[in-house]
This record gives structure tokens, sequence and C-alpha cells, in this order.
């Protein structure tokens, strides 16, 4: 949730950012345009003057060349947009000494025509292209008039009270100088919230339709998996129904009495389940084949030492598991019965191992019995055997050979298996 609740916070913030850096490059262009442009009317007046009044006014041109170069320096010092502030301080001083320059031309070469185009040039330089402050504005007209005022009251003479005439004229423009661009000023930030507001909008529902998107991908995976799941779990209910019906059939015929099928009948049963159990527990990926001999033949223990199990840690699959299982199942059921699991003194040996030399690798599982009753081939055989003996060969292309030496017997299975 903390990641959650910051995350519009952090987003904002950073398009909070958009209008700053836009504003500051907006400032930070225009200074350098109009400096550019001080810097071109500059260098004509300056040729002009040098073509036109060749030797007349050597400290006027001194002047201008200062002027020139001091608006070089300010625009080699305009590096970084987002040094408002500094921007702004170069960019006032430059346009300043220019300004002066402006009323000393004036000045030093009695002449109010040319400099007075250029200062009122240099106030629609400031209104137009350099989005200053109100007081920056306010301190740019007063500089503009009162080098005005200075250049005339120099080079004219003047009535009494000049000045004071002056300044009263030019006081509804400074008031209004500042009334305009404090409007702007704020009319610029309205406009500019307006755009952080629509980018926060416009990002939130990218973001929705994003989140919607992988809401709804991860839906429709959901649902194939739920139907993969219910036609897998489907197929596995028929089989299992039809593996009962089988072994319902084939223990009735195999069986004398009901109590016998009952009891023939149940253990199958209930080998099944364990076996099934035991596969869904491990999402129907296989079982180690140590883990099903222990989950089928377990049971039929009499002690600790009576069912030795060595197994290398070879995997079955989940078809080939429940095969294997019932076929083992038969053979520790015979062994509880007849074989050596009858008696305390009787011991089962079980080992398997993979052998890859083979396409596909096979695995082999020996069976052996010995210490319990003396054991002979059956001269008839019964489902059990058939089972052991047929299904492996049938549904998983195995091969399952049976002995009945007298000291117990021998089953030596072999199964294909996947490799890795």
């Amino acid at each position: 949730m903390a990641g959650s609740e910051t995350w519009p916070a952090a987003r904002g913030a950073r398009l909070a950012r958009v209008p700053i850096e836009s504003a500051d490059r907006l400032l930070f262009d225009r200074i350098r345009l109009g400096l550019r442009l001080i810097l071109a009317g500059v260098l004509i007046v300056l040729v002009g003057d040098l073509v036109l009044h060749r030797g007349d006014h050597p400290l006027l041109n001194v002047v201008q060349a200062v002027n020139w170069v001091a608006v070089v320096a300010a625009l080699g010092l305009l590096r970084e947009p987002s040094r408002r502030t500094f921007n702004l301080a170069i960019g006032f001083a430059a346009y300043a000494v220019t300004v002066l320059s402006t009323g000393a031309t004036g000045i030093l070469g009695a002449d109010l025509t040319t400099p007075l185009v250029i200062l009122v040039g240099l106030s629609v330089v400031t209104a137009t292209l350099v989005p200053w402050s109100p007081w920056w504005q306010l301190v740019s007209v007063v500089l503009v008039a009162g080098t005005a005022i200075w250049m005339v009251g120099t080079v004219v003479e003047t009535p009494p009270l000049f000045w004071v005439q002056n300044v009263g004229a030019i006081a509804p423009t400074l008031v209004s100088t500042v009334v305009i661009s404090h409007v702007l000023g704020r009319q610029r930030a309205a406009v500019e919230r307006a755009d952080g507001e629509r980018r926060t909008r416009e990002e939130n529902l990218r973001e929705a339709n994003r989140r919607l998107e992988r809401e709804i991908q991860e839906h429709r995976r959901t649902e194939g998996a739920l139907r993969f799941a219910m036609r897998e779990l489907d197929h596995r209910v028929k089989n299992t129904l039809a593996t009962v019906q089988s072994v319902a059939d084939q223990t009735l015929r195999s069986t004398q009495s009901m109590s016998e099928f009952r009891a023939a009948f149940s253990g199958r049963i209930q080998a099944m389940a364990r076996i099934h159990t035991a596969l869904a527990g491990h999402r129907w990926e296989g079982l180690t084949v140590a883990e099903l001999i222990e989950l089928v033949v377990g049971p039929y223990r009499r002690h600790t030492d009576s069912v030795s199990i060595e197994a290398d840690g070879a995997f079955v699959s989940s078809e080939l598991g429940r095969v294997l299982g019932m076929a083992l199942h038969e053979l520790a059921t015979n062994a509880a019965k007849y074989g050596a699991l009858s008696t305390n003194e009787g011991r089962l040996i079980i080992s398997s191992r993979v052998e890859s030399n083979g396409t596909p690798p096979r695995l082999r599982i020996w069976w052996s019995e010995q210490g319990g009753p003396p054991v002979a081939e059956p001269a008839h055989r019964g489902f059990g055997v058939r089972l052991i003996e047929e299904a492996l060969a049938y549904e998983v292309e195995g091969c399952v050979k049976l002995q009945f030496p007298g000291e117990g017997l021998r089953c030596q299975i072999e199964v294909p298996v996947a490799s890795g």
C-alpha cells in the first residue's frame, strides 16, 4: 500500500517539473534572442559611425565597442536554462549596459534621433521578447525612461521642472507596465498549472488503461488455465472411472466369494487412492521411484527390516506412476498373502536404476523375495499376475519377467522413461 500511495505523488512531482522546465527554457531562449538582436543593433550602429563619421567621435566608438563586448560576454555566460535567477541577472545587466551606452552615445554625439529610436527598440525588446517579472519590467522601464530624460536634458536646453513633468508623464506607463506584467505572469502560471493538470490526467488515464490491460490479460490467462484444468479433470475422472470399472470386473471374475472380492477390490481401490493423492500433491507432475515404492509397498511392512528399497532418484510421470504403482501393489499384495511379507522372517529387496544406453532411457526395477514360504509357479494366472504382466506392456510399452524359484518370487520390470 505504501508504494501504491507514493506513486501518484512521485508521478505528479515529475509532471509538475515539466512546466517549470519549459518556462526556464522559454526565458533562456528569449534572453539569448533579445541579446542577439541587441548585439546586431550595436554592431550596425558601430559600423555606421565608423563609415559615416570616421574619426569624428573616437570616444563614442569606444563606448559602442565596450557595449558590444559586454553583450558578447553575457551571451557566453548563458549556458544553463535551469539557472533562472542567474540568467535574469546576466541578461538584465547586458540590457542595462546597452541602455546606458545608448544614452552616452547620444550625449557624446550630441544627436538624439538615433539613440531615442534605439531606446524605443530596446523597450520593445524587453516588453515582447524577454518575459521579465513585474518588478524586473518596472526597473527596465524606469531605466529606459531615466536614460532618455538624462540624454534629452543634457543635449537640449530644457525648461524648469523638466524632470518632474516627464516623470509625471511616464508614471501611468510605469504603473500599467507593472500591472500588465503581473497579469500576464498570472495567466502564464495558470496556463502552466492547467497544462500540468492535463498531463497528470492523461498519464493517470494511460496508467489506468495499462493496469486494465494487464488485468484483462491476467483474467484471460486464469480463464485459460481454469478451462485446461477442467478438461484435465474430466479426462482424469473418466480414466479413473474406467480403471475402477475394469478392476471391479476383473476382480469379480477372479474371486470365489464376496468376502474375497471385497478384500481384493478394496485393497486395489485404496492403492489407487494413495497413488492419486500423492500425484495430486505433486500437481500431477510425477513421483520419484523411491516415493512410489514406499507409497505402495510401505503399508505391507511387517517391521523395519522386512522391506529394503534402493533407488537412484529416478523420476516417473503421473501416467507411468499410476500403472507402475498398481503393478507394484499387486506384487506387494501377493507377497503379503503368500510370499516374504507373510512372515516375520521374510525379506523383500527392491532396487531400481535408469539405464541410458537406449532411446528412450529404460527404468529397471528388481523385486526379490527371500526368507518366506516356499513358492512355486502357479498353474492358473489370476488377475493380479495378468495386471502385472499385461498392463505395463499394454499401457506404457513395458516388459515384465516373473520367476518363481523356491526361495522366493523374482520379478524384473523394465519401462521406458522420459530423458532429462
